[in-house]
């Protein structure tokens, strides 16, 4: 029997304080968890590529990498259903 591996992937959704989204992308693209990551135009400023082996090493990043960043007003993660 073949075991598939099941990886987890999210997009994330990141608003920035006004005149931060530079900064912000700058501090996210040096982490080794975020594959591609672009500023955007409209509701939110940057999007990110996110790819975990389990929800936990999810829930880790965000606490401890994410959310402590200065100049993020909030982040929305869509989960890809493939």
């Amino acid at each position: 029997m073949i075991e598939k591996k099941i990886m987890v992937l999210v997009y994330l959704l990141i608003r920035a304080d006004h005149g931060k989204t530079g900064i912000v992308k700058s501090a996210l693209s040096k982490f080794d968890e975020i594959s591609d990551i672009h500023e955007i135009f409209g509701r939110y400023d940057i999007i990110a590529r996110v790819e975990f082996d389990d929800i936990d090493d999810f829930r880790a990043f965000m606490q401890n990498k994410v959310r402590i960043q200065q100049g993020i007003k909030s982040v929305e993660p869509l989960f890809s259903a493939e």
